[in-house]
Order: structure tokens, then C-alpha cells, then sequence
């Protein structure tokens, strides 16, 4: 585990939000699919002298196949660096580094991350032999975002423009703070964020079916709930609409998993934010969330804060 420190909540948070990254990785393995991955983190706000990290994890020879036969790995990487430099020749500020290693790549780049205290690792999303079907248990990605202890965003499609639907989910812990407030570091001030807080009262529900409750004794329940979910949805969001933020309240009820997955198709999102702290493994919520998404996924992690610290209540956040 990363021994650095974790992003401060606010009031320092808020002004973090207002600025670019400082330490970027983005994972290549040249397929199409991480050439889509470098792109997006070209496209990232990055801040004054920051470091952008372009990350090959393979055996000596990757094994490609040409008219001159196998292809050393140290020769793509260079091409990808040359071509991320000549991105970034505006940046002279920003130190563009080639990271060649051999190994088991999870675990390099989680030994990356923690080198370099690297705040997002791109990566791009797997090809799949029947695109419909789920990530496995075991792929790269699954296995990128339980092992590195770092934020990793996972990249969909070619990234036609900086981010302007992006959705985050919440349950008002520190953990859902942090998220949002990373990706507001991600998108220009001026795009409208997304908020969504998922009320689940299936179980709750289900035990007043079984003692023949009255329909309006359970609509009142939701009604309740709905209005103390809004509520607490604007005392969370206050601090972030005083800097001028324009956020955008969703609620929803039912499975946390699906209710996320659908707000975003229906509002069309390009990015998907979910929280999780790093004293904690990835939960059926983010694993499922990543597994059917059909958008970027910021899957937002820090380092646990000391555990005399409140949490910002509620559950973790994934």
C-alpha cells in the first residue's frame, strides 16, 4: 500500500478541484483499446509541472508479428512517449517519463503508483471476443483496480472531446466526496455535474408486503425518504455551489448497481464515478458497475484517513 498522503477534504478540496493533476500513468499495452486510453489522458487537465508516466508492462519481446518479425517492446513504447511529448509540446512544464518493465503487470503498476504517488492510472478497456458480455472476474482491468492504490480510470471509447456529461454516484462518505471532487478536477468548471444518491428500500419495502401495510403507509415511507435523501444530498453539494460548481441533484430507488448503470445510460454520461477507499477491496457495487458500464469509469481511491477521523457517514462508498 501507498504510504503517501490522502487528498484533503475541504476546505482545501475545493480548491484542489479548481486545479489540474500532478501525477498521471497511463497503462499502454498497443492494443487499439490502450491507444484510446492514451488519448483521454492527453486530454486530462494537467498541472504545472506535473509528470505524465506512459507505462509498458510486458515480457523482452511482446511478440507482434510484421514483415521484420517480432517488434521489441522498448521500440512501441518509445513511439507512444515520442508522440505523447509531441501532445504536450505546448507543456513544456510537463515532464513526459518512459516506464519499460517486465513482470506481472498489476503489480508493477501498483508499484508505480506508489513510486511516483501517481493520483490516476488510465487504462484502457479490454477487447473482449463477445463485446456484450460482462468483464470476467479475472481481467486486467478487475484486477488493476483491486491491486493499484491509486484512482484508475478506465477508458471506453475514443475520446472525442474533454469530458461534458459526467455522473457521479455518492452516499455521502468521504469516500463519495473525494470522488466527486476528483472529477470535478477532470472536467472544465464549466460543465454541470451529475449527483446521484441511490435509496434502496427494497428490504424495507418487502417487510411491510409482508405484514399487509397499507400502499399509502408505504408510499409515505418513500416520500420520507425521498425527502430526507434530498436534504442531505444539499448539505453535502453546498460547499462545492458556493465556489459557483453547477451540480445537478438525482435520485434515485432500488438496486444501487443498477439504478447507477441506468442513470447513466439514460443521461447519455460520459464518465462514471464511483468512490473506494483503500482500506477496503472493491465491493459487488464497483465491481458490477465497471463489469456493464458503457462509459468511462473513475473508479476514485485514496488512502484511508486515520481512523480518529469521522467519515463522512454512511457506508463506504462502493
Amino acid at each position: 500500500m501507498s504510504s503517501r498522503r490522502s487528498l484533503p477534504l475541504l476546505p482545501d478540496g475545493v480548491l484542489r478541484a479548481q486545479r489540474g493533476l500532478r501525477r498521471v500513468a497511463v497503462g499502454l499495452d498497443f492494443s487499439l483499446q490502450s491507444e484510446f486510453a492514451l488519448a483521454r489522458a492527453l486530454r486530462l487537465p494537467l498541472a504545472h509541472g506535473a509528470a505524465f508516466s506512459v507505462l509498458h508492462v510486458s515480457p523482452r519481446l511482446d511478440g507482434h508479428s510484421g514483415p521484420d518479425g517480432t517488434v521489441d517492446g522498448e521500440q512501441c513504447l518509445r513511439r507512444s512517449v515520442t508522440s505523447a511529448a509531441k501532445r504536450l509540446r505546448q507543456r513544456p512544464d510537463v515532464d513526459v517519463r518512459e516506464e519499460l518493465r517486465t513482470g506481472d503487470a498489476p503489480h508493477e503498476a501498483a508499484e508505480l503508483a506508489k513510486d511516483q504517488g501517481v493520483e490516476v492510472l488510465v487504462v484502457g478497456w479490454p477487447h473482449l471476443p463477445q463485446p456484450a458480455k460482462p468483464l470476467p472476474n479475472d481481467a486486467m482491468v478487475m484486477r488493476l483496480v483491486r491491486e493499484v492504490d491509486a484512482s484508475v480510470l478506465v477508458v471506453m471509447p475514443h475520446p472525442g472531446r474533454v469530458y461534458h456529461r459526467p455522473l457521479v454516484a455518492v452516499n455521502f462518505s468521504r469516500e463519495s466526496r473525494r470522488a466527486l471532487e476528483l472529477t470535478m478536477r477532470l472536467c472544465p468548471v464549466s460543465t454541470p455535474i451529475e449527483v446521484l444518491h441511490v435509496v434502496d428500500l427494497r428490504e424495507e419495502e418487502e417487510a411491510l408486503r409482508r405484514e399487509d401495510v397499507p400502499l399509502t403507509r408505504q408510499l409515505g415511507l418513500r416520500q420520507e425518504r425521498e425527502d430526507a435523501a434530498r436534504r442531505a444530498l444539499g448539505r453535502f453539494l453546498a460547499p462545492y455551489r458556493e465556489t459557483g460548481r453547477a451540480l445537478e441533484i438525482r435520485l434515485r430507488f432500488g438496486d444501487p448497481c443498477e439504478c447507477i448503470l441506468a442513470e447513466a445510460r439514460d443521461r447519455d454520461s460520459d464518465l462514471l464515478t464511483l468512490g473506494m477507499s483503500s482500506a477496503n477491496p472493491p465491493t459487488t457495487l464497483t465491481e458490477g458497475v465497471l463489469r456493464h458500464s458503457l462509459c468511462d469509469v473513475l473508479i476514485s481511491r485514496h488512502a484511508a484517513p486515520p481512523a480518529a477521523l469521522p467519515d463522512g457517514g454512511g457506508a463506504p462508498a462502493s
